[in-house]
């Protein structure tokens, strides 16, 4: 009997066994194909990706490389894995490791960056608004003042007591730049871009320090010529004065922009249009799987009216010459040259010096902002120069034109200017300096010996509306056209500039390239242009064309401004006089034996303290020109010594036929 229970008991165990395994598939089958899927993806979470598209390149007019785009590793804030309780201790250690690594992150919040504490912005900016903002979405009131913004921010992220007043500033800094980007599980934080191995490897490694913080690859510019840092600008983070602007136009606040140069002037053809990534991320943070795509569109490529090879003579010629000046006891500051197609406009130099490298511009920075000759300054279109001796064309063309003087007319000139006698004394530079006098002299004769004494007459008897007149026809005190920004627009001496307060006197200094003129080495060079051309003045551009993948998408077309009515008879004049003073005139030393005929014009302007600005105009060949070339140097003593500079850009420009002779 009892091996019998034993039998039933075991028979019992497996039927029941049985039961509930049959039970348990019967219930599985029964689950929906929904629950099932549920099941599976209540771990996951799709996100959105942004697929950064690349920026369009910038070649020269020759189609060489001038900026391109290289993949770097960036440092991001990833949402995903983003704690509030370490985020300031995070935010400031990612800092000093970037510090350290000699890249400075600059924020957009509208605050000085030490104390005492104030707002950077206007009251009605777009930065103040979103200050504001920021105050407001943390729960503190629009009208606190500075001091009491940071003191109240600092409480609402509790940010530890042992940051220092830096550290504390900086850490809001990039917590208003996270808020103002939406930084979010869509929207991870750009902070760092082109950074080391270095710094990926201690993050790498030290990841347990820095959570949150994420490495990424991004494209970034790469310059492949150390030459036209003023020209071709940077790229970064939107700044807060212009945010406005690029928030207009739909730009997220954490986008990558041209901030000066080309880069900014050419922004929207140089940028892209980003494309999207639908994901599936598991709890991990890794792609389960891709759910959809829209491509990235590349910026278009500008390709700009620049010789390379041009402006890398103009910025060696200036940089030698410079330093030849100084070792030779004659204290040259800095220095520009321009370098114009005469018939479109064209830029296809712009050189100031000193100039910086921009591949190594952040890190040289510092430096860079505290050197006394500001190399950070484009003194070609933002620094302003009294003419000199170059204007006397004006007044020639405005004399002449005015029928006050014919090109027969003669002028003594006794080397003391007496009309005004003896309330005042002028004197002409030959006089001044070598005790000689010019004597008769017709318009031709005068540009060609520079006699000011001839042109305080010219001037007296055409008088300074007339004059003012004329130099606006030729541009100067205008603004050029030019694409970038900074342009200065300069100074026509004469009433105007003085509110009326104008005197016979100041006519003759006027009418010599003194007085109040002051004139951008571009606008001097687009002078040089329209008088070289016959008449025709273009809008000066940089601007070649745009193309992406093969198509043209932008062609830039010259564009006249004004025509300048001058008889044939005044413009041979004119024409005569420019050559004469290559040929056997005041810059004669430098271009007699030159084999390509050059019309010219030296100028020797007086400054405040020091040795005079040297400032040169050129344009050749004389017959038919082709170009145009302004040269000035801060204090260089005598034109002469900028014509040496615009010889050496000649030289460059028509090659073979201009290194026959040996440089002077």
């Amino acid at each position: 009997m009892t091996h019998i229970r034993l039998r039933l008991t075991l028979l019992t165990v497996l039927s029941l066994a049985a039961l509930l395994l049959l039970t348990s598939v019967l219930l599985g089958m029964q689950t929906t194909p929904e629950e099932s899927s549920y099941a599976r993806e209540e771990h996951t979470v799709v996100r959105t990706q942004t697929i950064s598209a690349s920026r369009g390149r910038i070649l020269d007019r020759n189609g060489v490389p001038l900026v391109t785009n290289r993949t770097v590793y960036a440092v991001c804030f990833d949402y995903f894995s983003w704690s509030n309780d370490t985020r300031c201790t995070v935010i400031r250690n990612t800092l000093a490791l970037l510090d350290a690594h000699n890249f400075v992150y600059e924020d957009g919040m509208p605050v000085t960056l030490s104390a005492p504490y104030a707002y950077t912005a206007e009251q009605d900016s777009a930065a103040a608004r979103r200050m504001s903002q920021f105050l407001s979405w943390n729960g503190l009131e629009e009208s606190l003042s500075a001091e009491e913004a940071i003191a109240s921010l600092r409480d609402v992220y509790r940010i530890p007591e042992e940051f220092t007043e830096l550290e504390v500033r900086r850490v809001l800094g990039v917590l208003f730049d996270m808020v103002m980007a939406d930084f979010s599980y869509e929207n991870p934080f750009l902070v760092a871009s082109g950074v080391s191995m270095e710094v990926v490897s201690i993050l790498s490694e030290q990841q347990v320090d820095y959570p949150g913080v994420t490495i990424t690859l991004l494209s970034e510019r790469q310059y492949e010529t150390t030459y036209a840092a003023h020209i071709l600008g940077r790229t970064g983070l939107i700044l807060a004065e212009d945010s406005e602007a690029f928030e207009a136009q739909g730009y997220p606040m954490d986008a990558i922009v041209g901030r000066d140069g080309v880069e900014r002037a050419f922004e929207s053809w140089l940028r892209g249009i980003d494309g999207e990534r639908m994901v599936e991320a598991g709890d991990s943070g890794g792609i389960v799987r891709v759910i959809g795509e829209t491509p990235a569109q590349n910026g278009g490529d500008v390709y700009l009216t620049l010789d390379i090879s041009l402006q890398k003579a103009a910025e060696d010629s200036l940089a030698l010459r410079i330093q030849e000046l100084r070792e030779e006891g004659i204290e040259a500051g800095g220095g520009a040259a321009v370098v114009l197609d005469v018939e479109t406009g064209d830029v296809l130099a712009l050189a100031s010096y000193p100039t910086y490298n921009l591949s190594t511009f952040q890190e040289n920075y510092a430096t860079l902002a505290a050197d006394e000759l500001t190399p950070m300054f484009n003194r070609a279109i933002a620094g302003t120069y009294a003419p000199g001796s170059t204007f006397k064309i004006v007044t020639a063309f405005a004399a002449l034109s005015e029928g006050v003087i014919t090109p027969e007319t003669q002028i003594r000139c006794e080397g003391v200017y007496t009309y005004f006698a003896p309330n005042y004394l002028y004197h002409c530079w030959v006089y001044r300096d070598y005790g000689r006098v010019h004597g008769l002299l017709t318009a031709s004769q005068a540009l060609q010996e520079s006699c000011n004494c001839f042109f305080y007459e010219a001037g007296r008897l055409t008088g300074i509306r007339a004059i003012d007149r004329y130099a606006g026809l030729f541009s100067l005190g205008e603004y050029t056209g030019i694409e970038l920004s900074g342009e200065a627009r300069g100074i026509v001496a004469g009433p105007d500039s003085r509110d009326g307060d104008w005197y016979a006197g100041d006519t003759l200094q006027a009418a010599i390239g003194q007085s109040d003129h002051l004139f951008t080495p571009l606008q001097l060079a687009n002078y040089t242009a329209t008088i070289a051309n016959g008449g025709t003045r273009y809008a000066v551009h940089l601007m070649d064309h745009v193309e992406r993948a093969g198509e043209i998408l932008y062609e830039q077309e010259p564009e006249v401004l004004n025509t300048l009515d001058f008889s044939a008879e005044i413009y041979d004049t004119i024409r005569e006089g420019m050559l004469a003073v290559t040929e056997d005139g005041t810059a004669s030393t430098v271009f007699s034996d030159y084999p390509i005929s050059v019309l010219g014009k030296s100028g020797s302007a007086q400054v405040g303290t020091g040795r005079a600005n040297g400032i040169f105009i050129l344009a050749a060949p004389a017959e038919d020109p082709e170009i145009a070339v302004a040269v000035v140097i801060e204090h260089g003593a005598a034109g002469n010594n900028a014509a040496r500079v615009a010889r050496d850009i000649l030289t460059a420009y028509f090659g073979d036929a201009a290194i026959s002779q040996d440089t002077p």
